[in-house]
């Protein structure tokens, strides 16, 4: 439910939602059950490929997108499955994801499959 979710990051929870479908479907379904609020409300960066990797986790740049994250607008970071096999692959991009993540509201990867 929407209101449960707003509840939830309301309390400073975060939330990552992992679905098998492709990025634009689930950016409406999460728009949808408000666990992104919209264009208007939220920042979402968008990683779909390895140079969007590499910027996103860039070891000079982590510390300005942390920065750039905790402005006053709420954050999301859609994660497509090819950008997350990249990222788990590699100790180094790992550790900044998880850092510069954590400080989103909301994650989403999308074209996960389980195993």
């Amino acid at each position: 439910m929407p209101s449960t979710i707003n509840s939830l990051q309301e309390a400073g929870i975060k939330i990552w939602m992992l679905t098998g479908d492709k990025l634009e479907t689930a950016e409406n379904i999460g728009e949808s059950c408000k666990l992104i609020k919209g264009k208007d409300k939220m920042d979402l960066t968008r990683l779909s490929t390895k140079n969007d990797v590499m910027a996103f986790c860039n070891v000079n740049e982590v510390n300005k997108n942390i920065d750039r994250l905790k402005t006053d607008r709420m954050k999301g970071v859609l994660v497509e499955a090819s950008a997350l096999a990249i990222i788990v692959e590699d100790e180094e991009f790992k550790k900044y994801f998880v850092k510069i993540a954590k400080t989103c509201e909301a994650v989403i990867c999308c074209r996960v499959s389980p195993g």
